[in-house]
C-alpha cells in the first residue's frame, strides 16, 4: 500500500514538473511578449497607422499631404512590424532555450560528462 501511494506520488510530482516547466513556461515567455508587443502598440499604433495609410498628414489635402502621410505612416507599420517580429522571434527562441533544458540536463547525465 505504501509502495503503491511512493510509486503513485512519484509519478504525479513528474508529471507535475514538466506541466510547470512546459506549460507554464510557454505562458511566462508569450506572456511577457506579449506585453512587450502591447507597450508597443501603445507606442508605434500599427493598427491606427494602417487605417489612414492613404489619409493625407495633418489634414493637408496637396499632394504633399498625401505622400508624407503615405511614406510616414508608411515607415512606421513597416518598424512596427520589423518590431513586432524580432520580439516574436526572440520569445520563441527563448522557449526552445527553456524547453531544451531538461533534456539537455538527462543527457549530460547519462553521458555524464
Amino acid at each position: 500500500m505504501v509502495f503503491a501511494y511512493l510509486f503513485r506520488n512519484l509519478f504525479l510530482t513528474i508529471f507535475l514538473f514538466f506541466r510547470h516547466w512546459y506549460v507554464d513556461g510557454f505562458n511566462a515567455v508569450f506572456g511577457r511578449a506579449l506585453g512587450i508587443v502591447r507597450a508597443m502598440e501603445r507606442r508605434l499604433a500599427l493598427r491606427i497607422n494602417l487605417h489612414f495609410l492613404f489619409k493625407p498628414l495633418y489634414q493637408e489635402y496637396n499632394i504633399y499631404g498625401y505622400v508624407m502621410g503615405f511614406l510616414f505612416r508608411g515607415l512606421r507599420i513597416a518598424a512596427g512590424l520589423l518590431g513586432y517580429l524580432l520580439i516574436m522571434f526572440v520569445a520563441a527562441a527563448a522557449y526552445i532555450i527553456w524547453a531544451s533544458v531538461p533534456v539537455f540536463l538527462v543527457y549530460r547525465i547519462i553521458i555524464g560528462k
